[in-house]
């Protein structure tokens, strides 16, 4: 009994110094909590036209290794207009049958473009096909030539 009264009359507690540090640590946490939100929706807010970012998907792509051409058709599906490029297959530069002119062929949001290469292919073989936009958008995919 005598050393439950002795607990219960000392008053021992942090010193003065561990929770002055205890209540920074706590204040600058919240800080940072509170900086990383509103940047965040700042970031959010005033995003603008020029920081889209243009994307592309294959819609199809087939390799026929008898005529030797890769059929292309490409979609997109990012949130602005696109310029294409480029033709890569298997990291070599070729040119669209379809023609892409130095200013690149437009392609408008959800819209298709087909695109056609001519390649010395062997079958069962595979092949990477990669589409460049002027923005520097890219796509690629490997495909195997029937």
């Amino acid at each position: 009994m005598k050393i439950l009264k002795k607990l219960l009359k000392s008053k021992i507690a942090f010193s003065a110094v561990i929770a002055s540090l205890i209540l920074m640590l706590l204040s600058v946490a919240a800080g940072v909590v509170v900086y990383g939100y509103v940047m965040g929706w700042i970031g959010g807010a005033t995003g603008t036209s020029s920081g889209q970012k243009g994307e592309l998907q294959f819609d199809s792509i087939y390799a026929n290794a008898t005529s030797g051409v890769i059929k292309i058709y490409v979609r997109n599906v990012g949130s602005k207009d696109l310029l294409l490029s480029k033709i890569y297959v298997d990291g070599t530069q070729k040119a669209n049958a379809t023609v892409i002119s130095d200013a690149g062929v437009s392609i408008t949001i959800q819209s298709v473009a087909y695109l056609q290469v001519s390649y010395a292919m062997t079958v069962s073989h595979s092949y990477e096909v990669k589409v460049t936009c002027k923005d520097g958008t890219t796509v690629s995919q490997s495909v195997q030539a029937g």
